[in-house]
């Protein structure tokens, strides 16, 4: 029988699995059917003058996947198995267009919490190559290998860079410091064993979005603090940096219909730092941090994002201490915008300038 680890080599380049941009051009034409039954017409209206505003592409994938939603509980009243599992279930709308790859391998690594998937998506970049530590997001609580998959690919093919995508011990089963000690390790890893992968280890940069934007910025902290900066830059995309959940942006933006709520970035805090202790702690609220003498930063806000205050603010910080920043804001996007992407048109060249920063961090 095949293993895992060649069953994920032999789909790999094909990407036979990946549901494709002709899947979300059939939706968009009708060829496959949205939601239109009268009860689910009459949820989604009460989203209607929020969505208004917001890109015409991205808005019709909400309708999708807000219908799909409907008549569950909110985020902050699931338990993380039932959060899991609906995460999981929406890897079709995550993963679209994600383009294939010559080579996809993974494998299993030792980390703190015990052993950890890691898998390495190759664009045909010669080894020793440069290559981007992903570190996926949801709220430390969800997100695995496969919901980032679509994600992954579009990093690695837009680089030019080997995107190492990782997975680490969740809470609130695993709270702070397990996620960002697996990702420590996981980042040391592929300076000193990735070879194996033709990983160079003079050319590490990392990549996170949301809660895995956190964690990215934790590592750079822990490796400056340890004095082994490794990492050559950090892509932080609509993170979470500070404990705040009264910006203008979570007022404006926090009630639930763009992807992330008030209610349910207070829940995954709460999951992740229980105790006040690591509430002060800088490595868990990197708002509160030194942020001199980091690599270079990529901040990338989403405009209706109750967290785009977090990214500000972020960068301000970062400037103010001497660091290299590039900082954008996309807009019309919602939280979560790069995991869409492949039904939006306008995130295509934003991507690209994430990719185009990756590339020269690690020349």
């Amino acid at each position: 029988m095949a293993s895992r680890r060649e069953l994920i080599k032999a789909i790999g380049a094909s990407a036979a699995a990946l549901p494709t941009i002709g899947d979300a051009t059939a939706l968009a034409q009708g060829t496959v059917s949205s939601p239109t039954d009268a009860a689910t017409a009459a949820f989604l209206a009460q989203f209607a003058a929020a969505w208004r505003p917001l890109d015409p592409q991205l808005r019709f994938v909400l309708r999708l996947i807000y219908a799909r939603l409907q008549g569950l509980p909110p985020p902050a009243q699931l338990s993380p198995a039932e959060l899991r599992r609906i995460n999981a279930s929406l890897a079709f709308y995550f993963n679209a267009g994600g383009p294939p790859l010559p080579h996809i391998e993974e494998t299993t690594i030792a980390v703190p919490s015990g052993r950890t998937k890691v898998r390495l998506y190759d664009p045909g970049t010669p080894a020793p190559a440069p290559t981007v530590v992903l570190i996926h997001g949801g709220g430390w609580v969800f997100g695995t290998l496969d919901t980032y998959d679509g994600f992954a690919r579009q990093i690695a093919k837009r680089s030019g860079l080997r995107c190492l995508s990782i997975e680490y011990a969740l809470a609130p089963e695993h709270p702070f410091p397990a996620p960002l000690d697996d990702c420590i390790a996981a980042v040391r890893w592929a300076a000193t064993q990735g070879s194996i992968f033709g990983i160079d280890p003079r050319r590490i940069a990392v990549i996170g979005d949301s809660s895995g934007a956190n964690l990215a910025l934790a590592v750079c902290l822990a490796l400056r603090d340890a004095g082994t900066p490794i990492v050559r830059g950090a892509a932080l995309l609509y993170g979470v940096y500070s404990l705040d959940l009264d910006t203008p942006s979570a007022r404006a933006y926090g009630g639930g219909p763009y992807f992330l709520g008030v209610a349910d970035m207070e829940r995954y805090d709460n999951d992740y730092l229980p105790t006040q202790a690591d509430r002060r702690n800088p490595l868990a609220v990197p708002m509160l941090a030194d942020l001199a003498k980091l690599p270079p930063l990529y901040v990338a806000a989403c405009e209706f994002d109750p967290l785009h205050d977090d990214s500000e603010r972020l960068a301000a910080r970062a400037k103010a201490a001497g660091v290299d920043v590039e900082q954008r804001t996309w807009k019309g996007m919602v939280h979560a915008a790069v995991s869409l992407m492949g039904w939006i048109d306008t995130m295509g060249p934003e991507v690209d300038r994430v990719g185009e920063f990756l590339a020269r961090v690690t020349r």
